[in-house]
């Protein structure tokens, strides 16, 4: 006599159930980790060109000079563009998917200009660095930190997740040498990118 090795809907419901349970418990888990990260970026839009501003201006007693202003333009402008990647992420987590549908498009554009600024703003470093240099002047140094700031911030959204110093698993991950993770707003372009060769 043949048996039936498929389970019956009775036996079945508690697994999913089982299932359904573990991947609400993990986005869960995922969503209080990530939820705070587009508050503090927002926050960093203002936050890091003040910190700049009183380090230069108050501790060191030196000057902004247009240097720090295109690197600050640069970095802050960056900072916008990770707030509506991370609220993205968050809104997707919380079952809002129209969220990256609206901004994908406009963060994709946003590349250019994020690019442009960060270029202008090194170029003015260059040009300060070789007013100024053998001597470090305190914009220098701070012109030339936002800089780093602001391409290592374009790296972390338009390419690769290069955050991974805040969470266990990606930093366990980077030095077993997998490498980093391809970030969410790239991950995000790309599916938009070809959404939309396709219609």
């Amino acid at each position: 006599m043949a048996t039936n090795d498929t389970p019956s809907s009775s036996e079945s419901v508690p697994e999913r159930r089982e299932v359904t349970t573990t991947e609400s418990a993990r986005r869960d888990k995922l969503l209080k980790r990530l939820k705070p990260y587009w508050m503090m970026e927002g926050a960093n839009v203002l936050l890091m060109p003040l910190i700049a501003w009183f380090l230069i201006t108050v501790v060191a007693e030196g000057q902004i000079t247009i240097a720090v202003i295109a690197a600050m333009l640069a970095t802050s402008f960056l900072l916008v563009v990770g707030t509506f990647a991370w609220k993205m992420v968050v809104d997707g987590l919380e079952g809002n998917s129209t969220s990256e549908e609206q901004w994908t498009p406009w963060l994709d554009l946003a590349r250019w200009p994020a690019m442009l600024l960060t270029i202008l703003a090194l170029i003015a470093t260059v040009v300060e660095a070789i007013s100024t240099l053998p001597r470090f002047s305190a914009s220098l140094i701070g012109a030339s930190l936002l800089c780093l700031l602001a391409i290592l911030e374009f790296v972390n959204y338009y390419h690769v997740q290069l955050q991974h110093f805040d969470h266990a698993e990606d930093f366990q991950r980077l030095l077993s040498g997998k490498g980093f993770r391809q970030s969410h707003l790239s991950k995000s372009i790309r599916t938009y990118r070809q959404r939309i060769r396709k219609v």
